[in-house]
């Protein structure tokens, strides 16, 4: 059982059993069902895609946000966008040239969002990348499967050092900062495309990194077109009168692709996708 405050006990208790009642109200709309109480260390979860069940492990209250955003409210299904189906043909087609669908999961955090698109795209190969050891190694727990490769590195528009800066938001907060004495590894995407993508190509990247964003668009940007779906959590609001975004917006007007908002997440996806 994880340690949680009365007051947390009740929210995420009361949380829980709305998730319960939704799923079966409007279970055309939901694909997971979360079977654990909120302070249960182990989250069993029902999907309802592959008619199975799979268990995630959590330590804390904030390791249990996640699992509501990624199964509760299911922040990264694609089954609300109108181009769904032209997804899924994308990653048939990736598949049937006897490549491999390359799915980046930028700050993955405790390795959820790599669960997720491990189950929805099987075939898939996708790199974990987090620069938290901690966090790594949860997601190492939570993901079992030979398709994932665990990376312990931040990303950013070069290859560099940092080192991680704790605002007080719990572990899935942790922010990145430059410093080439820090012990913490930066990579490219364009490095990290160049190390994994024989026998891959690029379908999906994921970026959720609190802010470091804004180093990540600022140059070097030209893997943004090799991604048919881009998925990214924007932090201006955690980082007010910066223009945090102001890169990213930049770089993506530029580009010929949708953008779409799907709960916290930007959704780009290039125009057309089979290109």
């Amino acid at each position: 059982m994880i340690k949680i405050s009365l007051k947390e006990f009740l929210t995420s208790s009361i949380a829980w059993i709305f998730h319960i009642i939704r799923f079966f109200a409007s279970s055309s709309h939901c694909r997971f069902l979360v079977i654990s109480p909120p302070f249960s260390k182990n989250q069993a979860i029902y999907d309802k895609s592959s008619r199975s069940v799979f268990t995630v492990k959590i330590t804390n209250i904030t390791d249990w946000c996640t699992v509501t955003q990624i199964f509760y409210d299911n922040d990264y299904g694609l089954e609300r966008l109108a181009r769904s189906r032209e997804i899924e043909e994308y990653y048939e087609k990736i598949l049937a040239s006897g490549e491999a669908p390359l799915i980046l999961d930028c700050g993955a955090n405790i390795g959820l969002a790599s669960t997720f698109f491990s189950r929805t795209f099987p075939a898939a190969k996708i790199l974990c990348i987090e620069p938290d050891q901690k966090n790594i190694q949860q997601a190492r727990i939570n993901n079992h499967d030979k398709n994932v490769l665990f990376i312990e590195a931040a990303i950013g528009d070069s290859d560099a050092h940092g080192r991680i800066v704790d605002p007080g938001l719990g572990n899935w907060g942790y922010r990145i900062e430059g410093d080439e004495c820090g012990g913490v590894e930066i990579f490219s995407i364009n490095t990290l495309i160049d190390a994994h993508q024989k026998g891959a190509r690029p379908f999906i990247i994921k970026i959720d990194i609190e802010g470091y964003e804004d180093k990540l668009f600022s140059s070097n940007t030209e893997w943004v077109e090799e991604f048919p779906l881009l998925i990214i959590e924007l932090h201006d609001g955690m980082l007010p009168c910066v223009g945090n975004s102001r890169n990213f917006l930049k770089e993506i007007s530029k580009l010929n692709r949708d953008f779409l908002f799907h709960g916290e997440n930007v959704f780009s996806l290039s125009n057309p996708i089979s290109k």
